[in-house]
């Protein structure tokens, strides 16, 4: 696929994905057309948006690579976290996310991916200005795949909550933060930066020595994204102390990455050619 139908599709896909969360925030003020497939529809169309940036910005077999890693991963630490309690905390999902893979939903892999790959963009902008870096040794990729788990894991303050309040998870003996507890947070720590080391050193030996620089908009798609879904927790997040959070867990890696994007010089050549 070429690099510039990657990026219609993206921009597709990001369009749609817009209108679903302004419809959700705006309504009942004003009257938008509906969708139906509610959050299953905007898992999905976030999901797609990241896969097709991502074959955009890094090429397609190193998409598919993050994407197959984090699915992966995501599912075996979600089935042995249900099965043992011992990642997350003791929970199990309900039945309202669909069909299952083991114990999990098939659609909790791609959500992983869905907001996996923006944090990603906005933790190699916060540390070098482009949404594509090559950290030069392993301790540098341990880092950069820390913080982009740390930028990951905001988004589960603002959103775990909510959804199981809603009754999408059940945690079996609660938790001190909105009735969330806090191991929760420390496995998805743990999760995301498995997820990013694997990827980040397959990423490591296959990107260019030198992977340029990129366009300032197509750059900013990804960051536009996470900010689009920390404007909706910070206005629509349940309970209302969670607004509060997003606002500041979300919002300043969001600040940190437009501060960068504004100061990305770019070149007028294309990327060096990857394959497709």
């Amino acid at each position: 696929m070429s690099k510039r139908l990657s990026l219609g599709l993206s921009i597709l896909f990001f369009v749609v994905y817009l209108y679903l969360v302004l419809r959700e925030s705006l309504l009942p003020v004003i009257a938008m057309p509906g969708v139906s497939g509610g959050l299953r529809i905007g898992t999905l169309t976030l999901m797609l948006f990241s896969l097709c940036h991502a074959g955009y910005l890094l090429g397609w077999r190193l998409a598919v690579a993050f994407f197959a890693i984090s699915a992966a991963v995501s599912w075996l630490f979600e089935q042995a976290g249900v099965d043992t309690g011992l990642i997350y905390g003791a929970y199990h999902y309900s039945d309202m996310l669909g069909a299952k893979l083991g114990h999990v939903p098939v659609l909790i892999p791609l959500a992983w991916f869905m907001m996996i790959y923006p944090s990603y963009v906005i933790a190699n902008l916060i540390t070098s200005g482009q949404p594509v870096s090559k950290p030069s040794g392993i301790g540098a990729v341990a880092g950069l795949s820390f913080l982009s788990a740390m930028i990951m894991t905001a988004w589960d303050l603002a959103m775990d909550p909510g959804m199981s309040a809603a009754g999408h998870w059940i945690w079996e003996q609660g938790g001190p933060y909105f009735g969330v507890p806090l191991q929760n947070f420390a496995g998805w720590l743990l999760t995301t930066f498995v997820v990013y080391l694997l990827y980040r050193l397959w990423e490591r030996k296959r990107l260019p020595q030198d992977p340029g620089t990129e366009n300032v908009i197509a750059a900013a798609m990804p960051v536009a994204a996470y900010a689009v879904m920390a404007l909706y927790y910070a206005l629509r997040g349940q309970p209302e102390g969670v607004q509060v959070i997003a606002f500041f867990a979300m919002g300043l890696p969001v600040i940190l990455a437009v501060a960068r994007l504004f100061s990305m010089k770019t070149r007028h050549q294309p990327w060096p050619a990857r394959p497709a």
